[in-house]
């Protein structure tokens, strides 16, 4: 069992959207790795999610379970809402919120057709606000929100309009939160990637790795930990003094 100063979450309840692989699968392990109870949401990979949570329970002794939304509903008894009750109801109210799950549509914007644009708008914009809703209802002071961005929205590129509306939109709305939330003791920050070696690169932009490598300063593509290690310190204590903030972790890309 690792140290209690190697531990700063113990105690806390973790919620991360879209953790069953990539990014979030590697954001709820280094925060159980750092002692919280983790909530692993997934949409349709159930196996990977059980898997997850079952090997964050066995090697980090914490509280970890799997839990089944489809986010791109947003009634009020459905999607972010009915996920953020069941993991409050069977783990307790989360200390920590990941609003990390995603989705993309790319392609000319004359080609894509009002449900794929609704769906994109939903899932990456829509839900982190519901689900801050539901933060602000029932979290204690001291709670973390931690979104996942992306530095699109500094470098654009073409047939990528409808993402990059999606996470500008939550790039703003981290600044305007933190103006409400800050009273309430809970902090909230964004966190944007860059090209980051998830499946959907390796099966997509592969071809283009050593051209964005010699546009990072750091001479490689991201990892998944890069980008969990940022949210993990997001979410304890040595960063309770940062808020509405939107950190960029790109290795120093310049350029898409």
């Amino acid at each position: 069992m690792e140290g209690a100063m190697a531990r700063p979450l113990e105690g806390r309840i973790a919620l991360v959207t879209g953790a069953s692989r990539g990014i979030g699968a590697a954001i709820a392990e280094r925060l159980a790795r750092h002692g919280a109870d983790v909530a692993v949401h997934y949409g349709s990979h159930r196996q990977s999610a059980e898997d997850l949570a079952e090997r964050c329970g066995r090697e980090y002794g914490v509280r970890a379970q799997a839990f089944q939304a489809d986010l791109a509903d947003l009634s009020d008894r459905g999607g972010a809402v009915a996920l953020f009750a069941a993991v409050s109801a069977s783990l307790g109210v989360p200390h920590i919120l990941v609003n990390n799950a995603g989705t993309g549509r790319f392609g000319p914007i004359a080609e894509i057709n009002a449900l794929e644009l609704a769906q994109v708008l939903a899932v990456n914009a829509a839900t982190p606000l519901l689900m801050a809703r539901e933060a602000a209802r029932a979290m204690r002071p001291g709670g973390r929100i931690i979104n996942i961005g992306s530095v699109i929205t500094d470098m654009p590129v073409g047939l990528r309009s409808v993402y990059a509306a999606s996470k500008g939109a939550v790039h703003a709305m981290t600044g305007v939160l933190a103006q409400e939330l800050g009273p309430l003791g809970i902090t909230i920050n964004t966190v944007a990637p860059g090209v980051t070696a998830t499946d959907r690169f390796k099966a997509g932009d592969r071809s283009r790795e050593g051209e964005i490598t010699k546009r990072t300063a750091l001479g490689r593509i991201g990892e998944p930990e890069d980008i969990a290690a940022i949210v993990a310190w997001l979410a304890g204590p040595d960063a309770a003094w940062i808020t509405g903030e939107v950190i960029r972790a790109s290795g120093g890309l310049r350029g898409l």
